[in-house]
């Protein structure tokens, strides 16, 4: 069961890392482009971590 909940939080946070990453090519404003980039590291390293308790 914990395999599956990990499973499932990896590959949301894969989701949303991806989302970042073309909100990031698309956006303009400096300020907006460095908490995207906030964001995508968080999910990145989140990702990571889920992957390793599998």
């Amino acid at each position: 069961m914990k395999k599956m909940i990990y499973k499932t939080k990896y590959y949301w946070h894969t989701f949303q890392f991806s989302k970042n990453r073309a909100l990031l090519e698309d956006c303009l404003c400096e300020n907006l482009k460095s908490t995207i980039e906030m964001k995508m590291y968080y999910h990145k390293r989140a990702a990571f971590n889920y992957m390793v308790k599998l």
